[in-house]
């Protein structure tokens, strides 16, 4: 009497476990060619996790439940189950709503008597699937952002590389050629060091910050940035007009705020097809204590469509095979990081072929400016 006590007592306990149990628990039949058949029991976490009643889930079958794109694959893992005794694995299931829901299983073959059920577990895992498709797409962006690195180095020392073949190589050499050479050098140096820029920034992103924001003066920042495009561009002739920016606007930021200028600035040049490339600076200050820098070209500016795809990492101006495709996704970054804004609007109104204007919306402050070595 007591083994029949102590057993009654320990089902009670089971099944308790399985009612009270937060994953999906189920039983399903086989049949003689060991195909699934209805389900013969499942736990009340089932019917709350897919939205059916404890009756329509026992008079179905898991291959009605199953995503209809996941069914050859279920097929498969059942005949694993029955030939291995046990397998983990994940694929989605159709929700009452109709609303796909993605799920780890953990199924083993079970025989109660002659016959074979298969028992299995559930864990809905929306939550690591988003987090795995994170993973991966980081790993892509860090391939490509390899990939970028090491395409745009080979062509700046493909540059190099010439210039100094150019001077060693040939007998009679002027001084004029040779000081176009060691220009053209200086050049790619630059597009080079910007690069590398661009690439840290990047890398950076995924790093929590850990250090403040302090005050930037704007003006000190823009006329840094036109000394590097100088020799970035040696043969554009670059007139950054400032008269427009209050000396002592300082606004909150970092130590690149530099790179944020720099490559709206250069992305200006870029988009100039003249020699000589015009560019306007200007600061507006607003009641909510915030400063709008606005920074203006005159090239061949953007369409609406490519506008709004363009601060997207390796966007419409990657896919023309010009530069890196980094500078515009950089301002982007660094925006966020500032906690402000950044809008794109026509220099001339109502038409965009007459070039472009960057707007950026930061927060301003009164204290003293901070250089950054």
């Amino acid at each position: 009497m007591e083994k029949q006590s102590d057993s009654g007592q320990i089902n009670e306990i089971y099944k308790i476990l399985f009612e009270k149990s937060n994953d999906s628990i189920t039983l399903c039949k086989l049949d003689d060619k060991n195909e699934m058949l209805n389900f013969i029991y499942t736990n009340p976490a089932t019917a709350k996790w897919t939205g059916f009643t404890k009756e329509e889930i026992l008079s179905s079958s898991p291959m009605n439940i199953i995503a209809p794109h996941w069914l050859e694959d279920a097929q498969k893992y059942i005949e694993s189950i029955i030939k291995d005794g046990f397998l983990t694995y994940e694929l989605e299931i159709m929700l009452k709503n109709g609303k796909l829901l993605p799920v780890e299983f953990s199924s083993s073959l079970v025989k109660i008597g002659e016959e074979n059920f298969i028992l299995t577990s559930g864990r809905e895992i929306a939550e690591r699937i988003e987090a795995r498709k994170e993973k991966e797409e980081r790993m892509k962006e860090k391939t490509l952002l390899l990939d970028i690195l090491t395409h745009d180095l080979r062509n700046y020392l493909s540059i190099l590389w010439g210039c100094i073949s150019q001077t060693l190589d040939e007998e009679e050499v002027t001084i004029e050629e040779i000081k176009g050479s060691v220009l053209r050098a200086k050049a790619s140096l630059a597009k080079t060091d910007a690069l590398l820029d661009d690439i840290s920034v990047l890398m950076k992103k995924d790093i929590e910050f850990t250090y403040e924001l302090r005050p930037v003066n704007i003006l000190n920042n823009v006329h840094k940035c036109q000394s590097n495009l100088e020799d970035m561009y040696p043969l554009k002739k670059i007139q950054i007009n400032t008269n427009k920016v209050d000396p002592k606007q300082n606004v909150l930021a970092d130590m690149l705020f530099e790179q944020l200028i720099f490559n709206i600035l250069s992305n200006s040049v870029k988009n100039t097809p003249s020699q000589a490339v015009r560019i306007d600076v200007a600061t507006e200050e607003k009641q909510d204590g915030r400063v709008i820098i606005s920074i203006s070209d005159f090239g061949t500016g953007i369409t609406q469509d490519k506008r709004r795809k363009i601060f997207e990492r390796y966007g419409e101006f990657r896919k023309k095979g010009s530069g890196s495709g980094l500078g515009l996704f950089i301002i982007q970054t660094l925006i966020e990081r500032y906690k402000g804004q950044v809008w794109i609007e026509n220099t001339i109104k109502g038409d965009y072929t007459k070039g472009t204007t960057f707007k950026i919306e930061l927060r301003k402050t009164e204290t003293e400016m901070f250089e950054f070595a």
